[in-house]
């Protein structure tokens, strides 16, 4: 086919090129002259081009190129393995369930992916690949883009429980839809809180707050708390190494030790007003009120730099106001980190903008302006006076003299606790979407010949899956994968379950072996290997990983997804390699 396009081409080129200029006898030495041949090349370039176009490709977004090893390592922010899982979930399931586009890649063309690849070798750190570069010679000719990744390993969490998570067939996504409206809703329901939490903040193990009295939550208030990477996507204070890290060096934790947060822990409203200086944005006065709706802290602060707006207009700060103050900005960090019990979630509308005013980090969060929504886009965040109006019947905000940041805190909280007292959907265009969603695909599912086209479609695409591994990790995967295809067999019924196929072999080479001979066979195929790596075996065990890469990659079909993902150590990071095989 390509063959005939590329000659109907040259046909219709020389035409268009006899048409403009003078015609000259043609003979047997010019029909390979130079600039017949020069076009013939430029046709042929146009034609792969176009081929190339059509095949599925992979590139970084700015939050991807923010976490490639491109960028320096003071400069970098990693990404988290749940962003990994999107992306396996992505090209497996298309654009289907994506309720939101990606927040690092773009997956263009992903209908065209075949099959799905994940090499994991477990212990082997972005140290080692920083270290030995050059030793990966084979896997630097294959690969192009490499991301830094938060890994469990640096916290004490497991692999295999955050990435057996993924749905392992067709039959397992459905029964994930009908239950929580889409896919990566799914995923974060199913994630515990704590888990990305312990990876950015000292959380400990037990958790002693007493039973909170006031609250007649109709769903668990943790369902509201921004998760790591939300802290990270919109731009909250978080403690990561990297450019995070350096941006952040003159901040303080709320806490040096926080307790597990849960549907007991307390709410605090927070707001701050800030004036400018000749060093930028600084705090001028800070408000927390609690649930019975008390103010438990008020402060003015008076900035060290010299002010050259007090943004009266909106904060309501002038001169005469902070003449007397004494009280700078450590000693409100140090009257916050007493008062604030360890678990407590703090409240506020837009709250980065207060953090970073008060040069603290918190790990639990919840923003008015991200759980209430008039869209249903995330992006186009509401106002907290409008919020105040449409669903509190209370006008905040209109005087001439600036806001009020007790006025502000309270009407966040307020908010937070209507919220809680109605359900997760209520006054959230995102969430009502999502609901009605999962409402109809429900209903439909309920009808028998809706529900046999969705079986028989699934049936169809034919997916399959396999998971090999040495005994160490595969008894790791296998309630997950025994609980899926409980799943399948329940839901299909009489149709015929899906493979899903658990391959424990004794060494590593047959982990190799097994999975490039049976790769091309399924939709999704996983090898995860746990390595050893020491000062002594460090280098011959590179020069193995190299050539496993290369097998592996060798082995795999046109329009393959491979995502080789090092999983990190205790002490440092790891790292995934993405990119889509095309012939």
């Amino acid at each position: 086919m390509i063959n005939v396009v590329i000659t109907n081409k040259m046909s219709n080129n020389k035409t268009k090129i006899s048409s403009s200029k003078k015609r000259r006898p043609c003979n047997e030495t010019d029909k390979n002259s130079p600039q017949e041949n020069d076009i013939h090349s430029q046709i042929v370039d146009v034609a792969l081009k176009k081929r190339k176009k059509a095949e599925p490709q992979f590139r970084l977004k700015t939050n991807g190129e923010n976490a490639s090893l491109s960028m320096g390592s003071n400069e970098r922010v990693p990404l988290t393995l749940t962003d990994v899982q999107y992306l396996l979930l992505h090209s497996l399931l298309g654009n289907l369930n994506l309720t939101e586009s990606p927040r690092w890649y773009v997956l263009d063309k992903c209908e065209g992916i075949k099959q799905t690849v994940c090499f994991i070798l477990e212990g082997v750190s972005i140290k080692q690949w920083e270290n030995y570069c050059d030793n990966f010679v084979c896997t630097k000719t294959i690969f192009s883009d490499y991301v830094e990744v938060l890994t469990p390993s640096v916290y004490g969490g497991s692999l295999v429980q955050e990435l057996a998570l993924v749905p392992l067939s067709e039959a397992e996504k459905e029964s994930l839809i009908q239950k929580y409206g889409s896919m990566n809703l799914a995923l974060e329901a199913r994630k515990d809180l704590m888990v990305m939490m312990r990876a950015v903040f000292p959380i400990g193990d037990n958790s002693d707050n007493e039973v909170n009295q006031f609250t007649q939550d109709k769903f668990p208030r943790t369902q509201l708390i921004l998760s790591a990477w939300q802290l990270i996507e919109e731009n909250y204070p978080v403690p990561l190494k990297g450019k995070l890290s350096h941006a952040y060096s003159d901040y303080v934790l709320t806490k040096d030790e926080y307790a597990p947060v849960t549907a007991k822990s307390p709410l605090f409203g927070v707001d701050c007003e800030m004036c400018l200086t000749s060093a930028g944005s600084e705090l001028t006065r800070v408000s927390v009120v609690n649930e019975k709706h008390e103010v438990v802290y008020e402060s003015l602060v008076k900035p060290y730099n010299q002010i050259t707006d007090y943004l009266t207009r909106f904060s309501g700060i002038t001169k005469s106001l902070l003449d007397n103050v004494t009280k700078r900005l450590e000693d409100v960090q140090n009257d916050l980190r007493e008062l604030l019990p360890p678990d407590a979630i703090l409240v506020g509308q837009s709250l980065n903008t207060d953090m970073h005013a008060l040069k603290m980090m918190h790990p639990y969060i919840i923003d008015t302006s991200l759980v209430f929504n008039f869209t249903g886009q995330r992006t186009r965040k509401p106002k907290l006076q409008t919020l105040a109006r449409e669903f509190l019947n209370e006008k905040i905000q209109m005087g001439n003299n600036g806001h009020c940041s007790t006025e502000d805190s309270l009407a966040a909280l307020k908010l937070v606790q209507l919220k809680l007292s109605k359900s997760l959907e209520y006054g959230d265009a995102v969430h009502t979407n999502r609901q009605q969603y999962k409402d109809n695909i429900t209903k439909m599912t309920k009808t028998p010949q809706y529900a046999l086209s969705i079986f028989n479609r699934m049936l169809e695409k034919k997916k399959s899956s396999m998971i090999v591994g040495c005994d160490d990790l595969t008894g790791d995967y296998h309630t997950y994968l025994m609980q899926a295809k409980e799943s399948v067999s329940v839901q299909l019924k009489k149709g015929k379950p899906k493979r899903i196929k658990l391959v424990t072999v004794d060494g590593v080479d047959e982990v190799i072996s097994s999975f490039t001979d049976s790769v091309t066979e399924f939709n999704f195929s996983m090898a995860h290997l746990k390595l050893n790596i020491t000062n002594e075996n460090e280098l011959e065990q590179i020069g193995l990983m190299d050539r496993w890469i290369k097998t592996i990659w060798d082995s795999l079909v046109s329009s393959t997804l491979c995502v080789i993902l090092f999983g990190g150590t205790t002490e440092d990071n790891g790292l995934a390699m993405i990119k889509v095989k095309n012939n």
